[in-house]
């Protein structure tokens, strides 16, 4: 059941989407927090505009200096709190170890603040707060956008 759930929530963010290299935005991040210090790349892209916010679906992918590997794909709706500052929650799936049979329901409430404007790069500090098959973890997020 985890894998047809995992498979449908893929398949349906995938012929959503709207996939274009322009409009595909990676980022790569430092994270800390409750499962360990480590590196984050992550990708997503502008799935529709709302007359408040966006929905974006979302892949991250996570490795811990433990050696822990783990995935998501979600989709995130942002919320322009103030200027270059925007908060979220995101509904979607995980996988823990990279193995998919661990997959799990994922939902994450977050927020990011966008530095582009005071340091003149495309930089970013976030914080997320996930409940991801009963457990939860929380990290804060220091990164850059390609």
């Amino acid at each position: 059941m985890r894998k047809l759930l995992a498979t449908a929530v893929l398949l349906l963010g995938l012929a959503s989407a709207q996939f274009s290299v322009e409009n595909l935005k990676p980022s790569f991040a430092f994270v800390g927090g409750t499962q360990g210090f480590g590196l984050e790349l992550s990708w997503h892209c502008l799935l529709f505009q709302l007359p408040v916010g966006e929905v974006r679906p979302a892949l991250d992918l996570a490795y811990t200096v433990a050696g822990d590997f783990n995935g998501a794909f979600l989709f995130r709706y942002l919320y322009p709190v103030a200027e270059g500052f925007k908060a979220g929650a995101g509904l979607g799936v995980a996988v823990t170890g990279l193995n998919f049979s661990n997959t799990s329901l994922y939902f994450r409430a977050d927020a990011e603040y966008d530095l582009a404007q005071a340091l003149n790069v495309p930089a970013f500090v976030g914080a997320d707060l996930g409940l991801a098959g009963g457990k939860f973890a929380a990290q804060l997020k220091v990164g850059y956008r390609f």
